[in-house]
C-alpha cells in the first residue's frame, strides 16, 4: 500500500477509537500510537519520508497557525501578559536548573534540549480538547490561551537562539527583521482598507472560490517561507500568520463570516494535515531503543513530573489570587501539557547527536502522557468544583496588586 494512504487511514481510525473511549483518550494519543504501529518499529507499513514528511510539515505549520489564530492581541496585554509572561520566565529559570542537573549528570549537550522542552505548552494540541469541553471563550479558556501563547512562542525563540548552532547576534538580527515584517502586517491588517477587496473576500466565503481560505493559506506559506529564509524556525512564521489573519478578519468580517472561516480553516487543519503530523511523529519514535534501554522508560513519568514543577507551579503561583482555586489548579495542569514542540525539539536533538534516541523517544512519550492525563485532570477537577451549583467565577478573589 502507498505509505501516505496508510497514514491517512490511521488518521481516520484515531478519532473512531477516541469515540469508543467516549473521548476520555484524546484522538492525538491514538494518532501517535497508530503511528508507532504502522511505522518501522512494528509493522513497517509506512515511513516518515518523501511525500509523507512533506505533508506532515504542512500539518505542523497548520497546527501553529491555528494556535496563532486563536490569540486576540487586544487581550494579550496588561494583567494577562504580566502573569503569563512572568510565570514563563520563572519556568525558564527552573528549566535552566534542570538543565544544569542534567549536564552535571553527564548529559552534556542534551541539557539545552531537555530544558527548552520543559518550557513549552501544547496550545495547539489543547485547543480541540478545550473546544469540545466548551472551555474556549470562558475566563479559564482566555487565561489558558494567554499562558499557552507564551508557552508556544517563547520556546520557539529559545530554539532559534540556543539550538540553531548559529551566532546569537545574527539570529537576533534576523528575529528583528522578522518582527518588523510581522508588525507591518499587523498594522496593515488594522489600518489599510480596500473596499472592493474586502467585498470580494467576503463574497468568496460563500462561493466555490473560497477566497478567504486561500488568502489564509497564502499567508501561512508567506510567513513560513520568510521565517525559513531568515534562518528562523518555520513554526514562528506559522504562528505569526495566525496573528495577522486573526487581526484582519476581526476588523473586516462580520462575526458570522468570521466564525464560518474559523470552522473551515479548522476543518482543513484538523481534518487533513494535522493528523498526518501526529501520525508521523509516532512513526519516528524509536521504541526499540527504549526497549533496549529499559531505564529510559523512567524518563516518561519523570518528564511529566518535571513539566509540572517547571510549568505548572509558576502558573499556579501567578494566577492563585486572580482566579478561583479550581481554575488556578486547572491552569497549572493545562500549562504543563506539552507535545508538538517536544517532538520538534527532540528531533533536532537527535539530528545534532546531542540526544540519544531512547531519551528523545521517552521525552515524546512523556509529552504524550502529559496531553493524555493533565487536561483530563484539569477539566474534571473544574467540573467537580462547579457541579454543586456554585459558580466558580463568583469565588474569584480580588486580583493581586
Amino acid at each position: 500500500m502507498d505509505p501516505l494512504f496508510v497514514v491517512l487511514a490511521a488518521g481516520v481510525t484515531a478519532p473512531l477509537l477516541s469515540l469508543v473511549t467516549r473521548k476520555v483518550v484524546p484522538g492525538v494519543v491514538f494518532e501517535i500510537g497508530l503511528g508507532i504501529v504502522i511505522g518501522p518499529a512494528v509493522l513497517a507499513l509506512s515511513s516518515a519520508t518523501g511525500s509523507v514528511q512533506s505533508v506532515a510539515d504542512v500539518g505542523l505549520s497548520f497546527l501553529m497557525f491555528l494556535a496563532g489564530l486563536e490569540v486576540n492581541l487586544r487581550t494579550m496585554r496588561g494583567e494577562a501578559l504580566r502573569r503569563s509572561g512572568g510565570s514563563w520566565l520563572v519556568s525558564v529559570a527552573l528549566a535552566s536548573i534542570v538543565g544544569v542537573v542534567v549536564a552535571l549528570a553527564g548529559g552534556g549537550d542534551a541539557a539545552r534540549f531537555v530544558a527548552i522542552a520543559l518550557t513549552t505548552t501544547a496550545l495547539g494540541t489543547l485547543l480541540p480538547i478545550l473546544r469540545e469541553e466548551r472551555v474556549v471563550g470562558t475566563p479559564l479558556g482566555e487565561r489558558t490561551l494567554a499562558v499557552g501563547t507564551i508557552g508556544e512562542f517563547g520556546p520557539i525563540v529559545l530554539v532559534a537562539l540556543l539550538l540553531s548552532g548559529r551566532n546569537p547576534v545574527a539570529v537576533l538580527a534576523e528575529l528583528a527583521i522578522f518582527a518588523v515584517v510581522v508588525v507591518t502586517g499587523l498594522w496593515a491588517a488594522n489600518h489599510l482598507r480596500v473596499p472592493w477587496l474586502r467585498r470580494s473576500v467576503t463574497q468568496g466565503m460563500h462561493s466555490t472560490s473560497q477566497l478567504p481560505v486561500r488568502v489564509a493559506v497564502l499567508a501561512v506559506a508567506f510567513f513560513v517561507l520568510l521565517a525559513d529564509d531568515l534562518g528562523i524556525d518555520a513554526l514562528m512564521g506559522a504562528f505569526a500568520a495566525g496573528l495577522v489573519v486573526r487581526t484582519a478578519t476581526a476588523l473586516d468580517m462580520a462575526e458570522d463570516d468570521q466564525l464560518m472561516l474559523d470552522r473551515k480553516l479548522t476543518a482543513v487543519g484538523f481534518g487533513v494535515f494535522i493528523p498526518i503530523f501526529f501520525v508521523t511523529s509516532g512513526m519516528k519514535m524509536d521504541v526499540a531503543s527504549m526497549i533496549e534501554h529499559p531505564t529510559s522508560l523512567l524518563l516518561i513519568p519523570g518528564f511529566v513530573v518535571a513539566a509540572l514543577l517547571v510549568r505548572g507551579i509558576p502558573t499556579w503561583w501567578a494566577y492563585r489570587r486572580s482566579v478561583s482555586p479550581p481554575d488556578a489548579r486547572s491552569l497549572a495542569l493545562l500549562s504543563a501539557a506539552a507535545l508538538p514542540l517536544v517532538v520538534v525539539i527532540t528531533e533536532q536533538g537527535v539530528a545534532a547527536k546531542a540526544l540519544p534516541p531512547e531519551v528523545a523517544a521517552a521525552m515524546v512519550a512523556g509529552g504524550l502522557l502529559s496531553v493524555l492525563v493533565l487536561p483530563l485532570l484539569a477539566l474534571r477537577g473544574r467540573a467537580r468544583a462547579e457541579d454543586p451549583g456554585t459558580d466558580a467565577t463568583a469565588q474569584v478573589a480580588t486580583p493581586a496588586a
